[in-house]
């Protein structure tokens, strides 16, 4: 995957292991794409979530 990307190991395991840090967010783009997802942008809503709600329990 490292290599697919362009993108060093060490960061690819600092990601796995929540040890990010600062990425920048070429590196996220690249890293979603290949696991067939996107990062979507919306406006922050002044209301929790059906998934918030439900994971305070």
């Amino acid at each position: 995957m490292a290599e697919h990307l362009g993108i060093s190991r060490a960061t690819i395991n600092a990601l796995e292991n929540g040890r990010s840090g600062d990425i920048g967010i070429k590196k996220v783009m690249k890293v979603l794409d290949y696991l067939g997802k996107e990062l979507v942008i919306r406006d922050k809503s002044p209301f929790p979530t059906l998934e918030q709600l439900r994971d305070e329990r």
